[in-house]
C-alpha cells in the first residue's frame, strides 16, 4: 500500500451520531482507539469468556458465536447498563482452510508473517449489539487482504516493534502493519477489528 487507510470522515460522523456512548466489551486498545477516533464516548467491559467454536467449521459463524459467549456474559454481569448500547466483537484472520488468533509468541508470529507473504487472507470479525428496547442484533463482516512479498528482514524488523503482541494474525494494519499490505478488498476498519461500516448498517435500521 502507498499510503496507510484511514476512516472516512463522513463516517465518522455517522458512528458518533448513531452510537454516541456505548459500551465496549472488548480489551482491545485498537477498538477502543477507533471509536474514540470516532468522537464515540466508551465504557469499557471486557468479559473474561472461553473462545470455544467446537463444532463450528465456518469462519463467520466462528467469530459470531465467540461475540455472542461475550455479549451473554456482559448482559449477566453486574456491569449490564439495560438502556445503553453495548457491543462485542472478535476477529480472526482465515488462512489457508485455518482460523488464526493471536499468535503466543514472536516465533510463532513470525511463522504467520512468512506464511502469509505474496498471499492472500481472510479477516472476519463477528459482532452482537445490544440495542436497548429492541435487544441483540448478531452480524459479521469480512475483509480480503493481500500481502506484499516480505523479505526476512522486512519480517524481523516487524517482530522487533513488538506490534505482534496480542494482534490477530500478529499485525496491527493501524499501526505500521499497513506497509506489510499490498491491497485490501473491503472494509479497513473490519481488519481493525471493528467494522464500521456494517455495524452502522444495523445501527441504522433502529433510528
Amino acid at each position: 500500500m502507498k499510503e496507510k487507510p484511514s476512516i472516512d470522515e463522513s463516517l465518522k460522523k455517522r458512528v458518533r451520531q448513531l452510537m454516541g456512548c456505548v459500551i465496549l466489551i472488548s480489551q482491545s486498545v485498537n477498538r477502543l482507539e477507533t471509536l474514540l477516533e470516532c468522537g464515540v464516548s466508551v465504557t469499557v467491559c471486557p468479559q473474561d469468556t472461553p473462545e470455544d467454536s467446537t463444532g463450528l467449521t465456518d469462519p463467520e459463524e466462528i467469530v459470531r458465536h465467540i461475540a455472542y459467549e461475550k455479549m451473554k456474559s456482559y448482559l449477566r454481569s453486574p456491569s449490564y447498563r439495560p438502556q445503553e448500547l453495548a457491543i462485542a466483537l472478535d476477529t480472526m484472520v482465515s488462512f489457508e482452510g485455518k482460523m488464526l488468533g493471536k499468535p503466543h509468541d514472536a516465533q510463532e508470529a513470525r511463522m504467520m508473517l512468512s506464511s502469509f507473504s505474496g498471499k492472500r487472507q481472510l479477516v472476519v470479525t463477528g459482532f452482537v449489539l445490544h440495542v436497548p428496547s429492541h435487544g441483540l442484533i448478531t452480524s459479521s463482516d469480512r475483509s480480503s487482504v493481500l500481502f506484499s512479498r516480505l523479505s526476512d528482514e522486512e519480517i524481523e524488523n516487524y517482530i522487533n516493534s513488538g506490534e505482534w503482541k496480542g494482534a490477530a494474525g500478529g499485525y496491527r494494519i493501524q499501526k505500521t502493519g499497513w506497509k506489510l499490505i499490498d491491497s485490501i478488498s473491503g472494509s479497513w476498519s473490519n481488519v481493525i477489528g471493528l467494522p464500521l461500516e456494517a455495524v452502522v448498517r444495523h445501527l441504522e435500521t433502529y433510528t
